[in-house]
């Protein structure tokens, strides 16, 4: 597929536009390959990720969390290597942020709820209203503006699931590490709030609204003793893990629409 068409496809795909973003999304760095045969995908964009790329002849890398972002990158230490890597070997970089975040098809959050869904046997069809898809059984509201753009998504249900089932079922199944704290001494929930993003302490709104599990990555000293004070449960699955799907589902998309060869990049760290 030619190189600029693919470039052009993906910044409508994803919108990323619409977003007021720190990370500079689109095209980060450029090579001299007018056409693209083979995609590699990863979370992250770091030299061992380069490295891997090279070795599967790579022509472009798409990745969540890019070289360059709100503030402008001297190249010098590890962003140098970064770039020499890329520019040495001939692989662009496309990096996706926040609107990869919010997409409604191929995003972190919605399959995050989705994948919630699946597990728990969870679905019907929906009546849209505003923000809100109303179901017969479920209701799923998006939440929290961030920048003017709404990236996160609440689940309420009629059936009752086992607080246990979240670690033993829904984030073994996602391959996601979890750490739950159950302040709010719960045996049984039917509302969460996913949140692939540091927590940034809404706990608060989570509570006020009556949620009882808010699903996030990372978190602060200080949110963890909020979070107990409000006796609000939450449950940790680190910023990687829930932020690993997106890169899969879209490369998938391209395989699929434009018979592009992927393949998986990322390794932990």
């Amino acid at each position: 597929m030619k190189k600029q068409d693919l470039i052009t496809y993906l910044n409508e795909y994803l919108k990323i536009n619409d977003f007021k973003d720190s990370s500079k999304n689109g095209l980060q760095v450029d090579n001299t390959k007018g056409e693209i045969k083979k995609i590699g995908y990863s979370v992250d964009a770091s030299t061992y990720i380069f490295e891997k790329a090279k070795q599967e002849n790579v022509d472009m890398i798409l990745c969540h969390h890019g070289m360059y972002w709100w503030f402008d990158d001297v190249l010098v230490w590890i962003p140098y290597e970064r770039a020499k890597k890329l520019i040495t070997n001939d692989i662009a970089l496309y990096a996706c942020h926040l609107p990869l975040d919010a997409h409604e098809e191929v995003g972190n959050n919605i399959w995050l709820l989705k994948g919630f869904m699946n597990i728990f046997w969870i679905s019907s069809s929906p009546t849209i209203q505003a923000n809100v898809w109303i179901y017969e059984n479920y209701t799923i509201e998006t939440f929290w503006e961030y920048n003017w753009n709404t990236i996160w998504f609440w689940l309420r249900f009629g059936n009752k699931i086992h607080i246990s089932s979240l670690q033993t079922l829904f984030a073994d199944t996602l391959q996601l590490q979890k750490k739950l704290y159950n302040f709010g001494n719960l045996d049984f929930i039917n509302s969460v709030a996913f949140v692939s993003w540091w927590a940034w302490g809404y706990y608060k709104e989570a509570k006020n609204k009556w949620f009882d599990l808010y699903i996030t990555w990372e978190w602060k000293h200080s949110e963890i003793t909020w979070a107990k004070e409000l006796w609000q449960s939450i449950m940790f699955c680190w910023h990687r893990e829930t932020e690993k799907i997106w890169q899969k589902l879209l490369a998938y998309h391209l395989r699929d629409k434009f018979d592009l060869e992927i393949v998986f990049l990322d390794e932990k760290y």
